[in-house]
């Protein structure tokens, strides 16, 4: 059995069952009687210096911690019902009488109001109010509401039939890693056959076991002999004493699944992280004329970092027909389990995360695009080969006196080559490009659109990701959740000869100067990794938020600092970021759902750093007040820190110029969060 104490507790809210893995929860402290607030399970409020202290493991997982179940609640139910029953308040519950309360949902109301003065706790289903004494809410709670002892009435309900309204799900268990003989017994099908301890009991299709020759049942025990027997069961017959697994999971009375995780084989060993219990056969989900489309990756690198490759057929085909499904993990829960290559895999359908059972290596997927396959492209090209060279040996041999056969030779190599260039990603065309661009000499389209397989859509987006600050939290954090639903290259000409014009006078102004700082951008560089940076003039990509209506007139007339807003904090100018949530406050995202970047090249030259508020600021400041003759800085920069207004300080790194030519537009970015 499972105790309060042992490491595996709860992790969730001990009222209404959220996850106390995520957010913050308040966490009762009994050797010390007092509250202690944690964030993630890992981050430890400290009052005295008002920050949070990241420890290396979560709190619950420390040995020798005293964390039972019942000490831990979600911020809501800590407010509305927690902090009022714990020992020293003026309403404490004894532990036995605060467990009754939260099964029969006891609601804690205020006490100062004249119907019921003095008695907080009600019960909504009797409708009366009671006080925290052992003769009243105590006594009402074991009079009228014991799950302890039912009565025989009560137990032949709960145990007859199951209601009308239950969709019976079919379980599926894949086997245990204790043993092949334990394993062999509890692999196989189970259906719900009928009700009990208000649960449903389900039993192993088929012939008993060939191991043992015994029936297996998979039911639920209530605590009516104590927490020690309280939870689910794997065994001959339900009560019975030989059992071979247990769980003490979804042991509330409003829960009827089965737990899909948290099996314990045997029953007072350790976690079988094998023993996982589906709604579907892995059986039913292979196909062998799949009609699935290629569209699922894994990061395949061993940092994580853009090396996005495709999943196998079968991978894919399980993944794309639960997405089918409804994207939805087993049993309530988030996350299900696939077979493939002959391993098994855990898939979480909220983190977009897989791991493998038995190694626990994880690594991130995504649904993308559909890919083009390469196994049916490969043969396009052989075969347009092979016409191209048949035709040109009869071109050959009929010499010049066939025009029309010339002309379909032509048409063909012209298809073979569009074919190949096809192939090539964005990034290798633009490196191409990037030598014409400076010479001033790329004359094509305003703005051109990616394909979505193109590779420079996961670049970007690992960038964008990355570009957000591991220390940021509250809305900084949905930057996480990104998803690129659109690309455009900027190829301006007028731009980019204003642009290059700024770089020769900025670099001659620095020729005269020294002690000039060097700046660097947070946002990895491959995200136009085609583009021949100047450091020497701090020219860098950076991000500048802006909304859809706005990004056809950057990318045809550039950055105009005459539009740009009299209130800016640090002056009347343009303003750009290299970190991604920052740039997601201008994007239009909160607002259309559909949110805009533009990736641009600035040139910041000699930049001055911000001391604090620069309002009503249109030009840049001189370099020496007493000197105007040594000119101006080329740009602003705010450092996270700098004061904004009293008690308030910056937080995120921002970039100010007052010469729109000074940045140049390369990428539009379109995005949404999932």
């Amino acid at each position: 059995g499972a105790s309060p104490n042992s490491l595996w507790i709860m992790r969730q809210c001990f009222k209404c069952g959220t996850s106390a893995s995520v957010g913050e929860v308040a966490v009762w402290d009994a050797p010390k009687s007092k509250w202690i607030w944690v964030r993630d399970g890992i981050d430890l409020w400290e009052g005295f210096w008002k920050r949070w202290r990241r420890y290396p493991t979560a709190v619950w997982d420390r040995p020798g911690n005293n964390i039972e179940t019942c000490d831990i609640y979600c911020g809501k139910c800590w407010e509305g019902f927690g902090q009022h029953v714990k020992p020293y308040s003026k309403y404490a519950l004894s532990k036995e009488c605060e467990e009754l309360a939260v099964r029969a949902g006891i609601l804690f109301v205020d006490p100062s109001h004249s119907s019921h003065t003095g008695n907080p706790f009600l019960c909504p289903t009797c409708k009366q109010f009671f006080n925290a004494g052992v003769c009243s809410l105590q006594k009402h709670l074991k009079d009228s509401h014991g799950d302890q002892q039912p009565s025989a009435r009560k137990r032949k309900l709960d145990d007859a039939a199951m209601p009308k309204d239950f969709l019976e799900p079919v379980l599926y268990v894949p086997g245990c890693s204790n043993s092949e003989t334990v394993s062999s017994i509890l692999k196989g099908k189970y259906t719900a056959v009928s009700w009990h301890h208000g649960k449903p009991l389900y039993k192993k299709e088929g012939l008993p076991s060939e191991k043992d020759n015994v029936p297996v049942v998979l039911y639920f025990w209530d605590s009516r002999d104590g927490d020690k027997n309280h939870g689910w069961w794997f065994g001959p017959k339900e009560g019975g004493e030989r059992v071979w697994a247990y769980n003490f999971f979804n042991r509330d009375h409003q829960t009827v699944t089965v737990p899909a995780f948290g099996w314990k084989v045997p029953h007072d060993g350790v976690l079988d992280t094998m023993l996982c219990i589906t709604t579907r056969s892995q059986a039913t989900d292979k196909r062998n004329d799949s009609t699935f489309e290629l569209r699922w990756e894994f990061v395949a690198s061993a940092d994580g970092q853009d090396d996005w490759q495709p999943m196998s057929k079968d991978m894919n085909d399980a993944l794309e027909k639960r997405w089918a499904d409804g994207w939805r993990g087993d049993n309530g829960t988030d996350t299900f389990h696939v077979h493939s290559n002959g391993f098994t895999y855990g898939i979480d359908c909220y983190c977009m995360v897989q791991w493998n059972v038995r190694t626990h290596r994880r690594r991130n997927i995504r649904r993308g695009e559909v890919r083009p396959d390469v196994n049916t492209m490969l043969p396009k090209l052989a075969e347009k080969d092979a016409q191209v060279e048949s035709l040109q040996s009869e071109r050959n041999s009929l010499a010049e006196d066939n025009k029309e056969l010339i002309a379909k030779v032509k048409q063909l190599e012209t298809e073979k080559n569009a074919l190949e260039k096809s192939q090539a990603d964005h990034a290798t065309q633009m490196m191409l490009e990037e030598a014409w661009r400076m010479n001033s000499q790329l004359q094509t389209q305003t703005c051109t659109e990616l394909h979505h397989w193109d590779a420079a859509f996961s670049n970007i987006q690992q960038a964008l990701v990355e570009a957000c600050p591991a220390d940021h939290y509250g809305d900084c954090r949905r930057m996480l959740k990104v998803s690129i639903t659109g690309l455009q290259q900027i190829r301006n000409v007028d731009l980019w000869k204003a642009y290059d014009f700024q770089k020769e006078r900025v670099r001659k102004e620095l020729e005269r100067r020294d002690g000039v700082p060097t700046v660097a951008s947070a946002l990895p560089s491959r995200v136009c990794k085609w583009a021949h940076l100047d450091t020497k003039l701090n020219e860098i990509l950076l991000i500048h938020g802006t909304t859809k209506d706005r990004i056809d007139q950057i990318a045809t007339f550039g950055f105009d600092e005459r539009l740009a807003r009299e209130s800016g904090l640090y002056g009347q100018g343009i303003y750009f970021t290299d970190q991604s949530c920052k740039s997601l406050q201008y994007s239009g995202e909160a607002e259309q759902k559909v949110g805009c970047f533009i990736i641009a090249r600035v040139i910041l030259g000699h930049p001055y750093d911000a001391p604090g508020r620069l309002l009503q600021t249109r030009v840049e400041p001189f370099v020496e007040p007493s000197d105007p003759s040594r000119g101006r800085f080329h740009s602003v920069r705010v450092h996270p820190g700098t004061p904004r207004a009293i008690g308030q300080i910056q937080v995120h790194r921002e970039f100010v110029i007052f010469n729109g030519a000074q940045a140049y537009p390369e990428m539009i970015v379109h995005f949404t969060i999932t």
